[in-house]
């Protein structure tokens, strides 16, 4: 999406400087990135994906309430409520398995996305950009797979 038209909708380029996966980004390179994402509306109870499908997006939450739900042998558990500024979906994209829940919109969402695509299109444009924001992403998601293992430990203490 063009940066005029996200700076004139929304405050995108505040809430991109307080995401963790845009840490340390100069302010040309969060116009670069930005350019590279596009503002999808969800309605409330609308699915964004489901357990199962294919990785298509890096999400965050521009507006709204979106949960995660896992789902096995027919019990379904919410795994994370996600709020403005949260990013999800970074974790499937990079890898190369499904997606591990299923994401639903709790009230009228606007995400910000990044298309697979555009992320590893990243890498021709600004290999350096895409380095940065690779790592921040990885930083992200081990910062969070740290926080599931003490829910995890503490439970079986």
């Amino acid at each position: 999406m063009r940066d005029e038209i996200l700076e004139s909708y929304s405050n995108v380029p505040k809430l991109m400087e307080k995401v963790a996966i845009f840490g340390a980004l100069s302010k040309d390179e969060l116009k670069v990135v930005m350019g590279s994402m596009t503002l999808k509306k969800f309605e409330k109870g609308d699915t964004i994906f489901e357990q199962g499908g294919s990785p298509e997006y890096i999400n965050i939450i521009e507006q709204g309430i979106v949960k995660l739900i896992h789902e096995e042998n027919g019990i379904r558990t919410e795994v994370r409520k996600l709020e403005v500024g949260d990013c999800f979906g970074e974790t499937a994209l990079l890898g190369i398995l499904p997606y591990t829940v299923t994401a639903i919109a709790m009230t009228e969402v606007f995400l910000l996305q990044m298309s697979k695509f555009m992320f590893h299109n990243l890498l021709k444009v600004d290999p350096k950009l895409f380095s940065k924001f690779l790592l921040n992403i990885t930083r992200e998601i081990c910062r969070r797979n740290s926080s599931y293992e003490k829910i995890l430990q503490h439970n079986f203490d």
